[in-house]
């Protein structure tokens, strides 16, 4: 008995040494984690993009750009001119539709420094104007951190921005299969593309462009107008406006405008009007902006055209009040955002003078309304931003009606006539409300009156 008590003991003994010594064993290193292996949407290396078909300017863009790591930098962007075209003063006026057309006027760079100074050595003229439009477009493509989608054109280098834009395009395309094959590009990118107009017009038409690039060039385009009340039936079809034997009906005309779009060298600036067609090239020109935007820039395929053509427009009232103020507005509108640059109004007895500049006036204004011209111009321009640039839905601005509702006439008929158009040369002349003044403005513009 005494054994088994002893073994028994012993057997107790041992089992606790032993777990004694596996507590105090340390525990096992936990297992290390994987090692993750980054994705990227690009492959790295450098990817060359250029365009075989000279711009407007007879100007070759080209781009190279370098990634690694996802991170894209670009080390040339510039433009070269195409020699194997005639020198300018080569070139024949006969035929539009083959010559080379040289830049346009007013396409000024945004840099205009660099654009007045001598071209560098080794430049022509082509690329040194060129080639600082292209600096301020890799500044604009920097500003935006390199999101396509939010460029804006530079100013007076519109074409070359389009290109820049479809070459990254191009060469972002490239870099995701790790193809570092140089690229040229035509013309266009190829694709079926459409145009419309954002309404009817007020005749119950809207009109459209349809077109085919293939191989960086225009197949085919078709250019006409689809009836509100029977989209099946084409302007160009309708027995009412195409008379027999009319040389100024729309099936005349509209075929016209596209053949003489083809036949400039597809040259919005050069377009040709044929007779009674007047309002359906703007229209056409209005349609064809965007749309060659996209083709050039290798954007979307189905556009629907602006509202209204940018520009800088001007609009007054036909008349002095009574107290010898003349409102007039400046408005400025960019891919369909209406900004007032001003509103103001002149003197009848000093034309110099502006409303805003009247100091006895304001003060006794302000003393009456609680508002000043300085003040209801800011508050007019919120209200009109605030109502998304319709002045029809914008408020009015207390204490300062009538110069509220002056303000909504002249915004109103810019933006229902001349910028439809894109009218910006003429000061539209604007109709009053026959309405009197508010007790207060009416006191406040008598009393400046008198003073001056």
């Amino acid at each position: 008995m005494k054994k088994v008590v002893s073994l028994l003991l012993v057997s107790a003994l041992l089992i606790g040494a032993l777990s004694a010594c596996k507590r105090n064993e340390p525990e096992p290193e936990p297992a290390p984690p994987e090692p993750v292996t980054p994705t990227y949407d690009y492959q790295d290396g450098e990817y060359a993009v250029s365009y075989a078909v000279p711009a407007l300017d007879r100007t070759l863009d080209y781009l190279t750009i370098s990634i690694k790591n996802d991170e894209i930098t670009i080390v040339e962007a510039g433009c070269k001119e195409d020699v194997s075209l005639p020198a300018p003063s080569e070139e024949t006026s006969g035929d539009a539709a083959s010559a080379p057309t040289e830049p346009a006027a007013p396409s000024e760079p945004a840099s205009s420094d660099a654009s007045s100074e001598a071209a560098p050595a080794g430049e022509s003229e082509y690329e040194a104007k060129a080639n600082a439009q292209m600096k301020d477009i890799v500044a604009e493509y920097e500003a935006v951190e390199g999101d396509l989608e939010r460029m804006e054109p530079v100013e007076g280098a519109e074409e070359h921005t389009y290109r820049f834009m479809r070459m990254m395009r191009t060469a972002l395309k490239f870099a995701k299969a790790g193809d570092h094959t140089p690229v040229e590009l035509g013309k266009y990118e190829d694709g079926s593309y459409e145009a419309v107009m954002p309404s009817f017009s007020a005749s119950g038409w809207k009109d459209y462009v349809r077109l085919t690039v293939k191989d960086g060039l225009i197949t085919d385009i078709d250019f006409n107008a689809q009836k509100e009340s029977d989209p099946s039936v084409l302007i160009t079809d309708d027995p009412d406006l195409n008379k027999e034997g009319a040389t100024d009906s729309p099936s005349v005309y509209y075929p016209a405008i596209a053949k003489a779009f083809t036949d400039s060298n597809e040259n919005l600036d050069s377009l040709s009007v044929p007779t009674g067609g007047a309002a359906a090239a703007k229209s056409f020109q209005k349609l064809m902006k965007p749309l060659l935007a996209s083709m050039i820039s290798g954007g979307g395929t189905q556009i629907t055209a602006p509202r209204y053509v940018d520009g800088t427009y001007k609009a007054q009232m036909k008349e002095f009040d009574e107290h010898g103020w003349k409102d007039y507005v400046v408005v400025q509108i960019r891919s369909d955002k209406v900004s007032v640059k001003e509103f103001d109004a002149v003197s009848k007895a000093d034309e110099n003078k502006l409303k805003s500049q009247d100091a006895e006036m304001a003060a006794q204004m302000e003393e009456k309304t609680g508002t000043s011209p300085e003040a209801y111009t800011k508050e007019l321009r919120s209200n009109l931003d605030a109502a998304g640039g319709d002045p029809v839905e914008m408020d009015t601005v207390a204490g300062a009606t009538v110069s509220s509702n002056n303000f909504r006439l002249l915004v109103g008929q810019i933006l229902a006539t001349a910028a439809v158009n894109g009218d910006t040369e003429k000061t539209l002349e604007v109709e009053s409300f026959p309405a009197d003044l508010g007790p207060a403005e009416e006191e406040a513009a008598s009393a400046s009156q008198d003073a001056a």
